[in-house]
């Protein structure tokens, strides 16, 4: 069984929690309170400049110029998409650059990037890439999931080019080609390094669940 089959077991009993969040549904059939969004946007925001930072951790584990080029490549996608898609997505919400300079991630925030960044700095290249997993796998299944089951999500004013942005071909190329190199670098782990990577994964999806909690409240306990 390929290392991404293995994690996708432990996936199974918690993705389906992120389908049932009011968060999610309420983006998806179009009555979620545009400053939730408002505020999820900037969060995430914060979220994705630490998880740009992961990439340069894992790039300082490899000599091998092939996985320099792809985690190099990997970490440039997420920068140029924050730039065309995240911040003129702010700024249609009226988030203005005051506000993005002066914004502080919410203690889930940090906890989820900082537990990401801990392990990609204290095991190998597998062991970072497999903390970035979740967000990418995750997201792409939420969008799918919810598009089927609202199909008038893709056309929402306020929250369509969300979901079109994780059901594109290019993000669902883009997240496999990150499950193949997972799973060839994890054709010879042992039994003890599989079981520690899926913890791992399974922590980040447990993370990610504080992390839709956290936005639905606007960070109110």
């Amino acid at each position: 069984m390929k290392l991404s089959e293995r994690i996708y077991e432990r996936a199974k009993a918690l993705w389906p929690r992120y389908l049932t969040h009011p968060f999610v549904t309420e983006m998806a059939d179009g009555t979620l309170p545009k400053e939730k969004f408002r505020y999820y946007m900037v969060q995430d925001y914060l979220y994705l400049r630490d998880y740009v930072k992961i990439f340069a951790a894992i790039l300082q584990k490899t000599d091998d110029f092939e996985q320099i080029r792809f985690l190099s490549g990997e970490m440039a996608n997420t920068i140029n998409e924050t730039f065309r898609t995240h911040l003129p997505y702010m700024k249609r919400l009226g988030v203005t650059e005051e506000e993005i300079a002066d914004a502080r991630p919410h203690i889930d925030n940090s906890a989820y990037s900082h537990y990401m960044l801990c392990e990609a700095q204290a095991g190998d290249v597998l062991t970072g890439l497999v903390t970035l997993l979740n967000c990418s796998w995750s997201y792409a299944y939420i969008a799918e999931q919810m598009v089927e089951r609202y199909p008038s999500a893709l056309h929402d004013e306020n929250y369509g080019a969300w979901f079109a942005g994780y059901v594109s071909e290019e993000y669902r190329q883009t997240n496999q080609a990150l499950i193949d190199r997972i799973d060839a670098l994890a054709e010879v782990i042992d039994e003890k390094k599989a079981q520690r990577l899926c913890e791992i994964f399974e922590n980040c999806c447990l993370f990610d669940l504080r992390f839709w909690d956290m936005v639905y409240t606007m960070g109110e306990n």
